[in-house]
């Protein structure tokens, strides 16, 4: 018999589970009635058992709405350690997503363990795309220390599968054990010599043979997706240690990580996108991009407009409890899953993932519209009063969209900066309308009005409101006119159409030509990723006809353009040109040195891939926005790469909403976007995709990933499966911003950013139209809070030289607020926390702080009362 060998083998029983996939959250929400069930028999019948619950408490809380009855029994699984639940709500994508998304899902994953018992201290992702290199700082926020993941990891630069994984700046840390074959590594666990030779041994052979350093110590997961528990567990280990080569003992993630604190580790920083052992689907950040836009527009409007709006509303004695905002939370949430996502889903669960998107925008709107009103109807305000409600935590003096209904076509805004007119529409009046009237019934003629949207500019107070008054006026308000010409211009640059390209020309004598344009190519690949059609080529789209329309210092230049495409992969491959696309491309100026960018389109081609480029005439290397910080990043060119990698490390990389390219000798160049979240760089291009459009779940043999399909659908008994809504033939509508710099400031473009994202919202009581908020006529005026509001209000002011990275209700205690402060600079910030004030992680668990923010690092503070918000603000 041979003789063992030194290294232990430690096993954990497990399960992953996709909300959604191939299949429906409904098939998972049934499978796991059989399944979570299974388990709970099987652990109450083997007491020194334990079963790991995928890492995500969303499974879970459906599990136990349809089986309520078995909530006693998970309850004493959990408390006794069998039953491993959480720390995550759902299993997120962690590239695409922001650090705030990541922060409340491990929030709500906590508010949902608080009713069932403590969550595993893990953090567990063992199956996402991808990880962006700030995870660290995430995990320690939510009181992780350790990183339990699969795909993205090369060895050669880690060190191993062991190893510390440092955030950008090294001031955080986690203990990062890779699983480099996967979740399902030791799946079935049988014990027989075909399983234990075949399987199980070579499986710690691979990873003793691909560790730089020897590794006494192995992790081998037992389960697979959707796979029920392994039973008799005990007994089928205690028989494979006797065919295996190695000491294999029955163990947790909490206890292996236990043992690998005990060993010396190197040290890493960096994101996990290298596909040396498994697949990243480097270009899945443009499939189905229907489904990211609606989760990024959610995103947005939930960390930049609703919280911060609860905590004003919480100031005006609006009671509106936490639980709304969970809900809408719970809706994108589910939607961030990595297969949801990615868009790597079959096209009924794409729709089930947009209804969902869909109702949690509803549920924000809700919210917002109800804040607006009760605040209106509290101040008292008149139909010819405008609330203006500045989320952001730092005081602006911007154009702000207002809309205005009224029966007066021409009205004036009162002590304003300027106001200009930019659209107008009236509603007919209309016959026999019923009223209801305290005497009963009656019919009568309702006027026409004007919905008329301006833009104003005005100075709004942080984190607050002030009312804008208005009256009538009897001659017109500046509006938009055509003017000659296909350029616009201001002090620092101008834009200008030449009939073929559209070229920018700054103050400091540069010249970009052909500085914005589209791109068309065909996709001959699948949900997961982008493949280019062989022997396909770029086709440029060109603009045939520009105007320019101006109103006081705004000057919008209007690009219109349709080209010959081929309609199909089949039509590229003979070149047959048969479809006429069209497109709109808007470039506005105004006074400041941002150029704002609208692409509108009706997508009418299938099997595409549709790109804005950006020429900035830099060629230095691209620094992207990460969660809380920035990252540079080196396009190359692997050679060979088919040795090496599960597919080809192609150059597609993440951003969270802004990517830069500087000159230290000229200029910078910042591109924001809260639409897109993915870039190329080529030369001194910047290239955004817009869509990436495909009729498969899964294809294999792609040009970068050959080989089997993604998705499963070739394997034994799994079918392709066509997804024709993923062609997504619909209207598309698509903004950027572009500011010019003399230099690259990180702390100033992340502010840029804040802006960009936290428009003023602006609400006007009127009875014309009832309708324009679904709530409006449902919220009664006795619901307004009692007690006399100011009529201007600001709460915080954020520090200067900091960011606020949100503002929101604590979700752990009704009573108090949560100030997260974010450092996006390469240089440690000094902050002496206002007296009032907590340092606590995301969890609310106290922690220390030593009056200093560290690069690219978050601190969390907690308030009271939103009175001492006040004490932030700076002397």
């Amino acid at each position: 018999m041979t003789s063992k060998k030194k290294t232990t083998v430690y096993l954990v029983n497990h399960t992953h589970w996709d909300r959604e996939w191939y299949f429906s959250g409904q098939d998972s929400l049934v499978l796991s009635d059989v399944l979570f069930t299974n388990a709970i028999q099987e652990l109450e019948k083997h007491p020194k058992m334990s079963f790991t619950l995928d890492g995500q408490l969303s499974i879970f809380e459906d599990y136990l709405n349809i089986r309520p009855e078995m909530t006693g029994r998970v309850k004493q699984l959990v408390t006794t350690g069998q039953l491993k639940i959480g720390p995550w709500y759902t299993q997120p994508d962690a590239l695409h997503v922001k650090g705030e998304s990541l922060l409340r899902n491990g929030i709500v994953g906590r508010l949902e363990a608080n009713k069932i018992g403590p969550t595993m201290k893990v953090g567990y992702l063992p199956d996402t795309f991808g990880f962006n290199s700030q995870l660290p700082v995430i995990l320690n926020d939510l009181g992780l220390d350790n990183f339990v993941f699969w795909r993205g990891i090369n060895p050669q630069k880690t060190g191993g599968f062991y190893f510390n994984w440092q955030s950008l700046s090294k001031s955080k840390s986690v203990i990062a054990i890779d699983m480099p074959q996967g979740y399902g590594t030791g799946m079935l666990l049988e014990s027989s010599h075909k399983y234990v030779d075949d399987r199980l041994d070579p499986a710690v052979e691979f990873i003793e043979k691909n560790s730089p350093a020897e590794t006494p110590d192995v992790l081998i997961p037992t389960g697979n997706d959707q796979m029920d528990i392994i039973h008799d567990f005990e007994k089928k280990v205690a028989q494979i240690n006797q065919l295996g080569k190695y000491n294999y003992q029955i163990s947790t993630y909490s206890d292996f990580i236990n043992k690998i604190k005990t060993i010396e580790r190197p040290d890493y920083v960096g994101e996990f996108i290298d596909p040396v052992f498994a697949r990243i689907h480097r270009s899945c950040g443009s499939s189905r991009m229907n489904i990211k836009l609606a989760a990024s527009h959610l995103e947005k409007k939930l960390i930049h407009e609703v919280e911060p709006l609860m905590v004003i509303g919480k100031h005006c004695g609006i009671n509106l409890s936490n639980g709304v905002l969970v809900a809408a939370w719970k809706k994108l949430l589910k939607s961030q899953a990595h297969d949801s996502l990615a868009g790597s889903v079959v096209d009924s669960v794409a729709i089930d993932i947009l209804q969902r998107l869909k109702e949690g925008e509803e549920i924000a709107d809700s919210i917002i519209n109800t804040i607006q009103r009760l605040i209106s109807k509290n101040l008292d305000l008149s139909e010819h009063q405008i609330l203006m409600i500045n989320p952001l935590p730092t005081q602006v003096s911007e154009f702000q969209k207002v809309q205005v209904i009224s029966a007066d076509k021409n009205i004036t805004f009162e002590n304003v900066k300027s106001v200009y007119q930019m659209h107008q529409e009236f509603v007919e009046k209309r016959e026999n309308v019923l009223e209801e009237v305290s005497g009963g019934e009656q019919y009568i003629t309702e006027p026409g009005y004007y919905i008329t949207d301006y833009l104003v500019k005005v100075t709004l107070p942080a984190l607050g409101y002030k009312i804008l008054n208005f009256h009538k006026e009897n001659k017109n308000v500046l509006n938009l006119k055509n003017k000659l010409g296909t350029s616009i211009r201001n002090k620092s640059m101008e834009v200008a159409f030449d009939g073929q390209s559209l070229n920018l020309a700054l103050s400091n004598g540069t010249n970009v030509k052909d500085f914005l344009f589209l791109e068309d190519r065909g996709n001959a690949g699948d949900t997961y990723d982008f493949s280019p059609l062989l022997k396909d080529h770029k086709i440029k789209l060109a603009f045939s006809s520009a105007s320019v329309q101006t109103v006081g210092d705004i000057q919008q230049l209007i690009l219109d353009g349709s080209t010959e495409l081929p309609y199909s992969l089949e039509d590229r491959k003979a070149k047959k040109f048969n479809i006429k696309f069209s497109y709109t491309v808007k470039v506005t100026l105004s006074s400041t040195d941002r150029i704002k960018i609208q692409i509108d389109f009706d997508n009418n081609v299938a099997d595409h891939q549709l790109t804005l480029g950006i020429k900035t005439g830099i060629e230095e290397p691209a620094r992207a926005s990460v969660p809380f910080g920035y990252l540079t990043r080196q396009s190359t060119e692997i050679k060979n790469w088919e040795d090496k990698f599960a597919e080809r490390p192609i150059n597609y990389w993440t951003f969270d909403d802004n990517v830069s390219v500087y000159s230290h000798l000229s200029y910078s160049m910042s591109v924001f976007s809260n639409d897109v979240k993915e870039y190329r760089q080529n030369d001194d291009k910047l290239l955004f995709t817009l869509l990436a459009t495909t009729s498969q779940l899964g294809k294999p043999n792609l040009v970068n990933r050959p080989g089997r399909a993604s998705g499963d659908t070739t394997k034994v008994g799994h079918p392709l499966i066509a997804t024709p809504d993923a062609e997504l033939f619909q209207k598309f509508q698509f903004k950027f911003d572009v500011c010019v710099n003399d230099s690259f400031n990180e702390l100033a473009v992340a502010k840029q950013s804040d802006e960009i994202a936290s428009p003023a919202i602006s609400y006007q009581v009127q009875s014309l139209n009832l309708f324009k908020n679904r709530l409006d006529n449902k919220l009664q005026d006795g619901l307004a809070p009692d007690g006399n509001l100011d009529m201007t209000l600001s709460l915080l002011d954020a520090p200067k030289n900091l960011i606020v990275s949100a503002c929101y209700p604590d979700y752990f205690d009704d009573s108090a607020i949560i100030v997260r402060l974010s450092n996006p600079t390469g240089s440690s910030v000094e902050f002496k926390a206002p007296l009032n004030s907590v340092a606590v992680n995301s969890l609310d668990e106290e922690i220390e702080f030593e009056g200093k923010i560290a690069p690219y690092d978050i601190l969390t503070l907690k308030v009271a009362s939103t009175k001492d918000l006040f004490s932030f603000t700076e002397e």
